[in-house]
């Protein structure tokens, strides 16, 4: 059966292991000195040499034939522990055996001498799942350890750790491999298969690893499978990516204001494969690109994209606002939160991405700050300083007359006639505006529709924050609700989740089901736009206004 790659390229000394000198430094000077510690604490995220170093560590310790303080990987014991048969070396999964028993089981055996390596070693892999009573049966073999025992424990996640635990081991923590060191890798992997794989390619597989290098060599194999030459499309493809041109335009999509166009964009995007869900995470990693993009002077290093993609990020940087993009970056974070509990990921994905479309739905402190900061921009826009001019000699004036106020009884006596009545000046009357239609006469102000938002905000905060601000109307048998957003109201017509959602808070806080749909106040009282956009669009260009300071 052939061999994974991660499996085939896992390193059997110390020498092959990258990305962590600094612990292959400490553990090889242990070695060289044999004084190896009692116990070793790995911490770091999943693909980072963990497992790999705790295997190399127990060979170290028992190897017949150390080479400059990494084991040789030739003799028995090496043999032994890299096949499996070696009773000394013991790997302990936490994830599957966390209870009490299992680590009673190990203490009991533990007081036995090896059989044939000097060191009886106990690895621990992903220590943080055992219980809490089986942590306190670990730590009393901690404190009190046989001299021929070597405890090696990994975990992901530290914080579940016990104090205690950590203070009797000797930790080392793990860090993410650089993209730039995986791709080296990657490389030589590539020229001792066989096959060929582009620079950029190896690039993105670095990047997409998060750091990891076992997921690198995972995606490389997959990338291997196909015939040909390994592409960035290739990686792209096997990866379930949304190519950096699809980002591009759906993010140009949105800062547009086009709702329609976006939607559409989204639906082929789903219709080819993509999921909701990861296309929301590479829509959050390409608005954080722009974050660094407009934020940086020379963000090429923090970057996860091609160097050909950097002029693109930074043009389309330079027409977002940075309130903008912090809250995009919010928005979306908290849609996939909560996609991870629902059963209707598209529908979250598109009421975050309208959200973001239409800025007048949104609510909270952040918007308000993005709007002052867009009103501001405006205006920096449509006006220009220029300097004061010199300020020209002022034309005598004349003093006034002297006025004459009578005393009040003179002032009475010489009162004016009353004047003439003024002759008739034609009235302009207004015309009347339409009688209402027979619907707009039988609906009422449905006065509890504020606590109904509240409600829903409780289970779905994305429909209550695009419904904030609308109003809503009792017929007798319907709610109807007043939107004005054309997006809005086309999802509240077709979208049969988000009419659930709301029926539901309806419901909850009436304590009767009723029906919903939209409603369309006489023009009188429709506001056409936002008034943030009246004004910016009434103000005129920078060359045609100035301000005198």
């Amino acid at each position: 059966m052939r061999q994974a790659l991660y499996r085939l390229y896992r390193p059997r000394t110390f020498d092959e292991v990258v990305g962590q000198d600094p612990i292959i430094t400490v553990l090889r000077n242990e070695m060289r000195q044999q004084r190896p510690s009692h116990a070793y604490l790995f911490v770091g995220s999943r693909g980072t040499g963990k497992t790999t170093c705790a295997k190399l560590l127990a060979k170290a310790v028992n190897c017949l034939n150390l080479q400059d303080g990494s084991p040789c990987g030739e003799c028995a014991i090496c043999r032994g522990i890299d096949d499996g048969s070696l009773l000394d070396v013991v790997e302990i999964d936490a994830a599957s055996n966390n209870g009490v028993d299992s680590i009673r089981d190990l203490r009991s055996e533990a007081v036995f001498t090896p059989a044939i390596a000097r060191y009886r070693v106990y690895i621990i892999d992903e220590v943080h799942m055992l219980s809490a009573s089986a942590f306190n049966a670990l730590l009393k073999i901690l404190e009190e350890p046989p001299e021929h025992v070597i405890f090696i424990l990994a975990t992901t996640e530290i914080q579940k750790v016990l104090p205690t635990i950590i203070s009797r081991c000797q930790r080392f923590d793990f860090q993410r491999i650089d993209s730039d060191v995986i791709a080296a890798r990657l490389l030589d992997v590539a020229s001792r298969e066989g096959f060929v794989l582009e620079n950029e390619a190896a690039q993105l597989i670095g990047r997409l690893s998060d750091g990891g290098m076992r997921d690198a060599l995972s995606l490389l194999d997959v990338c291997a499978a196909n015939e040909g030459t390994v592409t960035v499309e290739t990686v792209a493809a096997a990866a379930g990516l949304a190519g950096s041109g699809h980002l591009l335009d759906l993010t140009g999509k949105i800062l547009a204001g086009d709702t329609q166009g976006m939607l559409t964009l989204l639906a082929s995007l789903i219709q080819k494969g993509m999921e909701p869900q990861r296309i929301a995470a590479q829509l959050a990693g390409h608005y954080r690109n722009l974050m660094l993009a407009k934020t940086l002077e020379q963000p090429q290093k923090l970057l996860d994209c091609l160097p050909t993609e950097i002029d693109a990020l930074r043009e389309q940087a330079s027409g977002i606002a940075l309130p903008d993009l912090l809250q995009s970056i919010a928005a979306l974070q908290d849609a996939i939160s909560r996609m991870s509990r629902s059963t209707a990921r598209r529908a979250e994905l598109e009421l975050a991405l309208v959200s973001l479309c239409e800025p007048s739905v949104r609510t909270g402190y952040q918007a308000l700050l993005t709007r002052i900061e867009r009103l501001e921009a405006a205006l920096r826009r449509g006006a220009e300083a220029v300097p004061q001019r010199a300020e020209e000699p002022a034309a005598p004036v004349s003093p006034p007359a002297p006025i004459y106020s009578p005393p009040p009884e003179e002032a009475r006596l010489s009162e004016p006639a009353a004047p003439e009545a003024p002759s008739p000046v034609p009235v302009r009357r207004t015309a009347r505006p339409a009688p209402a239609t027979l619907e707009q006469q039988e609906t009422q102000p449905f006065r509890p529709w504020p606590q109904v938002i509240d409600q829903l905000s409780g289970f779905n905060s994305s429909i209550a924050g695009m419904l904030r601000g609308t109003k809503a109307y009792f017929d007798g048998r319907r709610i109807l609700i007043d939107v004005s957003n054309p997006a809005v109201l086309e999802m509240l017509k077709s979208n049969d989740y988000t009419r659930r959602q709301i029926k539901q808070a309806i419901s909850e806080v009436v304590g009767q089901n009723y029906g919903i749909g939209p409603y369309r106040p006489p023009v009188e009282q429709q506001e056409d736009t936002d008034p943030l956009e009246q004004l910016i669009a009434s103000l005129p260009k920078a060359e045609n206004i100035t301000i005198e300071q």
